[in-house]
């Protein structure tokens, strides 16, 4: 037996991660940094190219990928970790479901896109497709496309084994679609640092939300703070390495700061709830808000104790009509703090003082002697600002949404009218329109739908019609109630 010198080995082994290695499926492959690329005989190039562009751009993904799955090893111990902050253990299998179901994708996805397999776009063609593992091609003759999707709902072990990248490459040697190939990784990995805190902060929020019926429409500060506080708090225990990325994504950041004096805690409305096509949406002002909600949060608990968050949390659990009133009454319950004032703080000066002064009513009646005037545009402006101090009111928040059907700004007016009917539900409100028209009636009756009354829909949606039989919202709204009509009498109902 001869041994060889142990530096002629190494030298061996740093070889091998770029060597190409006959497979006994007749693909070669070669490797390095983690990304293999196989392929067929003449491939060569190809590979090789696919390779340097995997190393150069997606590595970077993958390594998050790879760091998630790390912290998410013990998803048990990272789930009793949220329940326990949160005060609700009984809920632990849910957060572990959730958490597990985020490691099993971050598997899927390394698996995927550290795997990449040049395949003949004519193999592909005639076999109608390719399947490998969570990733399915389908080739349609119609357009001559190749469409790939990744399901990552249906995720077993055994299918993430059998999981590769392909990369089709046409008979000149053209790769097929290469300029899109990165952008298609980075679409279903990200490649911000941000997704490594992602599942533990979404899973808290996941809890809070739909575990323990916690979303009123302006609680978001709570929500946001509370499940901020608790990711930062549970990734620095299961990795401390990643303390100093925790803090920078969850502490108020330079860019934050300049936009301090936008920030309005108060009427900071849930995502479900938001216009995310709107002009005055900014994704920047979203992260300052959730920053300084943590903020608020975090100094709650780290001068009263983090044991205070279970007793808080008791106090609100369960009541989907938790406002801010209700969570401050129950911070003070348990603190003694006016959580109130601080929050008050969380505004903008304008806002903070219409508050004091009482000013809403005084905005929302001007709002309606200008519809009068038919200054629609002035109107509206009128009641955001009355928003802005009282975004509970109702009346204000549903004349908005007429206003905005009559100008045209119709997508908003569903939003605020789906607002309207999730506060409707703490009680009963009186409310009016300031005007009326056939729009005002599409207003009343998909408000009525969202509310369950079918009855009165149809007496609010049926002289629309009458009036403009081509009326395309109410035609389809009336759709709706026959739906719903047909479902309630179906047999077995």
């Amino acid at each position: 037996m001869h041994f060889r010198p142990i530096a002629l080995i190494a030298a061996i082994v740093a070889l091998v991660s770029m060597a190409v290695v006959a497979q006994a499926d007749d693909l070669q492959q070669i490797k390095d940094g983690g990304i293999t690329v196989s392929y067929p005989n003449g491939m060569n190039a190809q590979a090789k190219r696919m390779l340097a562009i995997a190393k150069e751009s997606i590595q970077p993904s993958l390594d998050i990928q790879s760091q998630t799955i790390k912290l998410l090893a013990d998803p048990n111990a990272v789930a009793n970790d949220i329940a326990t902050l949160l005060g609700c253990e009984e809920k632990q299998d849910e957060a572990k479901v959730r958490i597990q179901a985020y490691k099993a994708k971050a598997e899927a996805l390394l698996t995927v896109f550290s795997n990449i397999h040049l395949v003949r776009t004519s193999e592909a063609v005639a076999k109608g497709g390719v399947d490998a593992g969570v990733v399915h091609v389908r080739y349609d003759d119609k357009t001559d496309g190749l469409n790939m999707a990744i399901d990552l709902d249906n995720i077993d072990p055994e299918k993430i084994k059998l999981s590769y990248f392909p990369v089709f490459v046409n008979a000149d040697g053209i790769v097929r679609a290469e300029n899109k190939i990165v952008n298609m990784a980075l679409d279903y990995m990200g490649s911000s640092k941000a997704m490594l805190i992602a599942p533990i902060h979404d899973t808290a929020g996941y809890v809070m939300a739909e575990e323990l019926s916690l979303y009123q429409p302006f609680a978001r500060w709570f929500n946001e703070g509370v499940s901020g506080w608790v990711a930062r708090h549970v990734v620095v225990k299961t990795d401390s390495r990643l303390a100093s990325l925790a803090n920078e994504l969850l502490t108020v950041s330079a860019t934050s700061k300049q936009l301090r004096n936008k920030v309005n805690l108060l009427s900071w409305p849930q995502h479900a709830f938001q216009n995310l096509r709107s002009a005055d949406f900014d994704p920047m002002l979203e992260t300052a808000q959730t920053q300084y909600s943590i903020q608020i949060i975090s100094g709650l608990l780290d001068k009263n104790g983090a044991q205070v968050l279970p007793q808080i949390m008791r106090e609100v659990n369960f009541n989907p009509n938790a406002d801010t009133d209700a969570i401050c009454a129950a911070i003070k319950k348990v603190t003694g703090k006016d959580f109130m004032s601080v929050l008050l703080d969380y505004v903008p000066s304008g806002v903070r003082e219409g508050i004091k002064s009482n000013d809403a009513p005084k905005l929302t009646k001007r709002a309606e002697e200008l519809v009068a005037e038919k200054k629609l545009n002035d109107a509206s402006d009128k009641l955001r600002k009355a928003l802005e101090m009282t975004p509970q009111d109702v009346n204000a928040r549903l004349n908005l949404a007429w206003i905005e059907r009559e100008t045209g700004n119709r997508f908003d007016s569903e939003i605020q009218i789906f607002l309207t009917a999730r506060l409707l539900t703490k009680g009963n409100y009186s409310f009016h329109l300031y005007g009326d028209s056939l729009e005002g009636n599409y207003v009343l009756g998909r408000l009525a739908i969202l509310m369950g009354n079918i009855e009165y829909a149809k007496k609010f949606l049926q002289p629309i019609l009458a009036a403009n039989p081509n009326h395309e919202d109410a035609k389809e709204a009336m759709g709706e109630i026959t739906k719903l009509e047909s479902s309630m009498h179906a047999p077995g109902k």
